[in-house]
């Protein structure tokens, strides 16, 4: 064997390439990293501790024991000192673990009795993990809270719970998460309570080194405290319902941050406005969620807004997002013009736009005066999330190409198209076309747009956007998603557009 292969550093690189980071976590090579443990004593322990590093699934455990002690996901036997000994000889290598969230039907997640006795018991280690810098817990059982509190300790560095339930015994574990874990440098916790906001404000200004923080929404005192973070790149917050903010409005209150992704939701617009007020934020991007859909003029007033706490010389990526209404009398209620847009204009650096849940009528000048303000944007949706079921203009071709012209980047679009022809031709479709070609586009949401004409279409979007692969089409906003007849329609006009994309990539073969 090589020399060079007898050097911890060289072996520990060329392990670390067989753990591969993805969006969705570390996914390491479990057969070759085990078969090299095996190989020589110059890489077992190396190879062993990159092995077990990184626990995926928490039915994995059961693996520590001894094979007479287990079969997964259960215990055969109690445990004795020398099961405790085999499971400690390798659950002293691991540094991430998964506690994974399972349909109880067809799961093999380890069975509460066997979690429980693992690490709840009087006999287990006070601290199983002692080298873990990070635990996720997505496990939704509350019986195996005590589990996640022997998992807590001073080496995590990163901590995730996401848990749709909140018992007593998870609000007093979060807590003390702030002595608890003094080293933490990305915390994300979903769906907190109103009645558990004030305590999460006490115990984020325990940490000095945060880097990414998702939680609910926290205090003067503890924006403030974020605020002075340095390090601090990532912020999400949630406003949920019923939660007082408990700000004078009247207030000369204000915070400043300076972070790489700012987002909140917030249960109504009211609470988004009362959090926003006081901040000054400059991120590169910014997404706001709003649960209770507003009407056109509170989100006029928000759009507009949005330059007062956001600076537009360093905003690259804007989303707002409302949900849908489920039940509403006047669509007009909720409809905006072209002017609601006017003053996001500002953010000239944006290659990122989403306004695709708005419901907006605009017209091909307005579009173009729009977009004209953002030549490096490179995904655009403007009102195509739902199909509001009314008729009136969209976007023509001239004008989707008229956008394609102003915003030479693109490489995802989404506006609703008119492909109705006028009345004095035809043959609009050809006839419109005026020779812009993006090869970049991949993405096309053509919002409610019908599609009388497959073929004329394809020919038009495949000159105009010849690397077309994707084309989405809105869903009708008062569609009864539990009833399938009443989808049948919209089905049929999806199928049309994808027909139409089936079309553009036959004629790029």
């Amino acid at each position: 064997m090589h020399a060079c292969l007898w050097i911890p550093e060289i072996l520990n690189a060329i392990f670390a390439e067989l753990t591969q980071v993805t969006e969705s976590g570390v996914q390491p090579s479990y057969t070759t990293l085990y078969h090299l443990a095996l190989t020589c004593r110059a890489f077992r322990e190396l190879a062993l501790a990159a092995l077990w590093a990184h626990i995926q699934t928490s039915d994995v455990l059961i693996m520590f024991l001894p094979q007479d002690a287990r079969s997964q996901p259960r215990l055969l036997r109690p445990l004795v000192d020398d099961d405790w000994a085999t499971f400690q000889k390798y659950a002293c290598r691991v540094r991430s673990l998964t506690f994974e969230n399972h349909d109880d039907q067809t799961s093999r997640k380890l069975h509460d009795s066997a979690a429980l006795a693992l690490l709840d018991s009087p006999a287990s280690p006070s601290c199983p993990f002692p080298l873990l810098r990070e635990l996720y817990w997505y496990d939704k059982r509350d019986v195996l809270l005590p589990c996640l509190q022997r998992c807590i300790s001073t080496t995590l560095t990163r901590l995730v719970i996401h848990s749709k339930l909140w018992p007593s015994a998870m609000v007093d574990l979060v807590a003390g998460l702030g002595t608890a874990c003094p080293k933490i440098k990305e915390f994300r916790c979903s769906m907190p309570p109103a009645s558990a906001c004030a305590m999460l404000s006490d115990f984020v200004t325990c940490w000095d080194d945060l880097e990414i923080l998702e939680t609910g929404v926290v205090n003067a005192q503890a924006l403030q405290h974020l605020a002075s973070l340095k390090q601090l790149r990532e912020l999400k917050m949630l406003v949920p319902e019923g939660h007082n903010l408990d700000l004078d409005p009247t207030s000369t209150f204000s915070v400043m941050f300076s972070l790489d992704k700012f987002s909140i939701t917030a249960a109504s617009i009211e609470l988004l406005f009362a959090f926003l007020a006081p901040l000054q934020i400059s991120a590169k991007n910014a997404e706001l969620n709003i649960v209770s859909p507003p009407n056109a003029d509170d989100l006029n007033h928000l759009l507009s807004s949005l330059t007062e706490h956001f600076r537009p010389n360093v905003l690259k990526s804007l989303g707002v997002w409302v949900n849908r209404p489920t039940d509403f009398d006047d669509h007009v209620l909720f409809e905006l013009t072209a002017s609601a847009f006017r003053k996001i204009r500002a953010f000239t650096r944006l290659t990122n736009l989403d306004l695709s849940s708005m419901h907006v009528s605009i017209t091909d000048d307005e579009v173009l005066d729009l977009v004209s303000a953002w030549p490096q944007m490179e995904c655009l949706y403007l009102a195509t999330g739902w199909d509001w079921g009314v008729t009136r203009l969209g976007v023509t071709f001239s004008g989707l190409a008229g956008i394609l012209k102003r915003c030479p980047n693109l490489r995802s679009v989404g506006v609703n198209l008119d492909t109705s022809p006028p009345h004095d031709s035809p043959a609009h479709v050809d006839n419109q076309y005026t020779g812009i070609t993006r090869e970049k586009i991949t993405d096309l949401n053509v919002g409610y747009a019908e599609c009388d004409d497959v073929e004329a279409i394809g020919n038009q979007l495949a000159r105009m956007c010849p690397s077309l692969t994707h084309i989405y089409r809105a869903h009708p906003i008062d569609m009864d998603y539990d009833d399938p007849s009443d989808q049948n329609e919209w089905f049929e006009g999806q199928y049309r557009w994808k027909e139409v994309e089936s079309f553009i990539t036959q004629k790029r073969m």
